[in-house]
């Protein structure tokens, strides 16, 4: 059996040595254009949610049953033609909850405490007590988490060992001690520090508009680790150049892979290359899921991380 893999090498190795004795795994990255005109044995793959899943891609693979992602977003997937042709989806929606979570919450203290101006600082001035600005107190604060899913809870869970007050917007209303805002302005306007963990697509496509900003106002704090285009990026530019907005620290970016320039240089700004879930452990977790749902595919015809 062959098994395409579009993240490229190497798998993880969980996955990789899971799938050693029952499959041969090729990669697309290093299939030549003939070659991916010939698929036509390929029922299994692997990708990411930064994999673009549409008919174009799903017509090179006329009989494909299931894909197994190692992520846990999919808003790059044609869920429509998924359905339609049959397919088991599958991602991976605890295995790096925890790393974002963690991730989230050193954006939000290194922000909130300038740690990246005092770093500079102390580099320049090689003395402590050499004046450099008080910043803000993050305990006993409210935060605003946009997404209360798997990350989200996670990120609303720390919260509570800084003693903060914690409120929330989403699809559903969740049980216990959270408040939940109806949307995104109210939740703004509410808290200090507002965190993005929503998936993208066209229903968040720049859901943190120019209103949104101005309710957060010029003593919150945004922090994305959610999906680029969740928010308004001129928009966002505009609010911290002219100080509308304390600051910002953003983990994910319109258009990626590339960043925009314009975000360069700004000063209460944080920008980390979209790395949030990038530790060792996580990408095991990944693979260790992957593979779980490719072998209860193999046994079953389903996965037990079925999107669909």
């Amino acid at each position: 059996m062959r098994i395409v893999s579009f993240f490229p090498k190497p798998l993880p190795a969980p996955l990789a040595q899971g799938l050693s004795g029952i499959a041969e795994v090729v990669f697309w990255t290093e299939l030549t254009e003939e070659q991916k005109q010939s698929l036509q044995d390929v029922q299994i793959v692997v990708t990411s949610p930064t994999v673009k899943m549409d008919k174009a891609l799903f017509d090179l693979l006329p009989n494909l049953k299931m894909a197994a992602s190692l992520g846990v977003g999919f808003d790059k997937v044609d869920l429509e033609e998924v359905k339609r042709r049959g397919i088991v989806f599958a991602n991976a929606p605890t295995a790096t909850s925890d790393d974002v979570a963690d991730f989230a919450w050193a954006l939000l203290c290194a922000l909130s405490r300038q740690i990246p101006h005092a770093y500079d600082h102390a580099r320049e001035k090689l003395r402590t007590f050499s004046g450099f600005p008080l910043s803000r107190r993050i305990t006993g604060k409210k935060l605003g988490v946009a997404g209360l899913g798997h990350i989200g809870r996670e990120i609303a869970r720390r919260a509570e060992g800084f003693k903060m007050s914690i409120g929330y917007t989403d699809l559903k209303a969740h049980e216990g001690k959270y408040q939940k805002f109806e949307n995104l302005t109210d939740l703004a306007r509410w808290c200090d520090y507002l965190v993005l963990a929503m998936p993208g697509g066209a229903s968040t496509h720049h859901i943190v508009s120019k209103d949104v900003l101005e309710a957060l106002g010029a003593e919150g704090f945004l922090i994305n680790i959610g999906r680029g285009e969740l928010i308004d990026t001129n928009a966002l530019i505009e609010a911290l150049k002219e100080k509308r907005i304390a600051g910002a620290a953003i983990d994910v970016f319109e258009g990626e892979p590339a960043i925009n320039s314009d975000l360069c240089g700004i000063e209460n700004l944080i920008i980390t290359p979209h790395v949030a879930s990038s530790t060792f452990e996580a990408r095991d977790s990944v693979g260790e899921q992957a593979l779980e749902n490719i072998q209860a595919f193999l046994a079953t015809g389903t996965a037990p991380n079925k999107i669909i």
